[in-house]
């Protein structure tokens, strides 16, 4: 089944490369890439086409985008700067780890969260991004073993989060009957709210964007400041 059973059981063995790094689960495999067909259906209460898959189930859509797919064995060869649509999902949204799928959640309620630039902000402030949080039991192997987080490091703590926004491609109908769905355009940065909502209809989201709320410097385990 392709993304519907989503993230390892957090104490499954974790996955090292030769040299001994460890793989996060946030990555992508070659073996988990899958061809879908995408296609075109009619909502009767908009009377407008929205794009689909032509064996779409109910956990392909959130806030209203229909979102990549992607397998959950890990097999074949990582890819370290592509990531698992379908487990990303469920970190964001869950507030899980990035390396280990493990909880994030202190018992205050607060969620840790590691970046080795600040976070990118809003026009008016607000802290954004389209990474997974990291625990408590994989910060000092990240800060110990990635060569940009040995350079700077920035760890803080958030009372919560809410969708924001969705990197995804619009696909527009193609000629022809059934219509193809026909890519128009790669990776566009969609904020959601009312003047984009048209805009899903065409889209297929391939990473989730969070705004955090109420961020707060924390420091790093074993160093005297948050920022490294």
């Amino acid at each position: 089944m392709s993304g519907h059973a989503i993230c390892q059981d957090p104490a499954a063995p974790s996955r090292r490369t030769r040299g001994g790094w460890r793989i996060p689960d946030q990555n992508l495999w070659t073996g988990e890439v899958e061809d879908h067909r995408l296609t075109w259906a009619f909502d009767p209460e908009s009377a407008a086409l929205f794009l689909t898959y032509e064996d779409p189930h109910p956990d392909d859509w959130e806030h209203g985008v229909l979102w990549l797919r992607h397998g959950q064995d890990r097999s074949g060869a990582y890819k370290w700067k592509a990531i698992n649509t379908p487990r990303t999902r469920v970190m964001m949204r869950e507030h899980l780890c990035m390396v280990c799928t493990g909880p994030c959640r202190r018992k205050d309620g607060r969620t840790w969260w590691l970046f080795v630039e600040d976070p990118a902000t809003t026009p008016d402030g607000m802290p954004i991004t389209n990474l997974p949080p990291t625990c408590p039991d994989c910060l000092d192997e990240a800060l110990e073993t990635c060569p940009r987080l040995i350079e700077r490091a920035r760890l803080v703590t958030v009372a919560g989060t809410r969708p924001f926004a969705v990197t995804a491609d619009l696909y527009e109908p193609g000629e022809g009957f059934p219509a193809p769905a026909v890519k128009a355009r790669h990776e566009l940065h969609i904020q959601y709210g009312p003047d984009t909502a048209y805009w899903m209809r065409f889209a297929l989201g391939k990473q989730p964007w969070l705004a955090l709320e109420d961020m707060r410097d924390e420091s790093v385990p074993g160093r005297k400041t948050a920022r490294c």
